[in-house]
């Protein structure tokens, strides 16, 4: 079903004129917050999708001229790209890492910070790294991620114990772990990989995809379509009618039908959602079913 037939649908439940631009506007907006609301309840299998994002390895050629408190560098038989920006230097006179902000060509590139060495760095070496991967502009949340060349199952960790256990990260290797860390400046999920890379390496990261709002008439909700009428379209109506209601019994007694008609619909989708049936739950809680000698047990647990 799609948008204008959604609209049409509502507007003959609940009365409204889709030929007034007001009511229409409305229809819609509700539409979507009825499509928002059952997104947010869960991560359904129609919510999903994978990226694959490719490591950059550290750049190293060439040496490098910097001046205490300056912020270009300047290079000799380096091949500093566009790409660069938004990557990280490190000079061999410190340990501190500059976030790039602009490269001006093959042989000079703008660091985001002064350089605190006291001295001037002349024909250094560096390394030039990538610390943050972006995702694409369609995710809303990392699931999980993996890489195939150990092969390995890569764990996601909070920022915090990162920084708790690596400080002041180094190491090169295949990542094993993932830290999830702010947007970049285009407003996309960004992340960390440790070990750093040290090779070109295809990472693939599962994620729930953002809702997106239908605009065109033509446009169909991801939201399968068994569920549009029984759902989406029940939500919609529900917030119809608050907004219609003046505080009459009989007016909120339908907002409270439709309301109802709506949770248990989205119940029925979650009911449906996938059950790993290779799992069998051992120890269940002190408040559910028990027998006098402690838990019930799945049928022939240890045979």
């Amino acid at each position: 079903m799609n948008f204008s037939a959604q609209q049409i649908h509502i507007a003959n439940e609940t009365r409204l004129d889709l030929n007034k631009s007001d009511q229409k506007t409305l229809v819609k907006q509700w539409l979507n917050m009825s499509g928002k609301e059952i997104w947010a309840e869960a991560d359904w299998y129609f919510s999903l999708d994978r990226q694959i994002v490719q490591t950059v390895v550290d750049k190293t050629a060439g040496t490098v001229d910097v001046s205490a408190g300056g912020t270009t560098v300047t290079g000799t038989s380096t091949a500093f790209a566009s790409t660069n920006v938004g990557s990280f230097i490190q000079f061999s006179s410190s340990n501190d890492w500059y976030k790039i902000t602009a490269v001006a060509g093959a042989t000079s590139l703008t660091i985001e910070i002064a350089y605190v060495g006291t001295s001037n760095l002349d024909d250094g070496t560096y390394t030039i790294r990538r610390m943050f991967y972006s995702l694409g502009s369609t995710v809303e949340k990392l699931l999980s991620a993996r890489q195939a060349i150990s092969p390995t199952f890569i764990d996601m960790l909070h920022y915090r114990d990162f920084d708790i256990y690596r400080p002041n990260p180094t190491s090169t290797g295949n990542p094993d772990s993932l830290v999830v860390y702010g947007l970049d400046s285009s407003g996309n999920m960004q992340f960390t990989l440790y070990p750093f890379p040290s090779a070109i390496e295809n990472i693939e990261v599962r994620f729930k995809k953002l809702y997106t709002d239908l605009s065109a008439d033509s446009d169909t909700s991801s939201i399968p379509a068994k569920w549009h009428e029984t759902v989406m379209i029940d939500g919609a109506i529900w917030r119809a009618f608050q907004y219609q209601s003046t505080g009459q019994a009989a007016e909120e007694t339908r907002a409270m039908f439709a309301r109802k008609r709506f949770e248990s619909g989205l119940a029925k989708m979650l009911a449906q959602q996938d059950i790993d049936t290779s799992r069998h739950d051992i120890i269940v809680a002190r408040d559910q079913a028990r027998t006098t000698l402690g838990p019930i047990l799945p049928y022939k647990y240890g045979s």
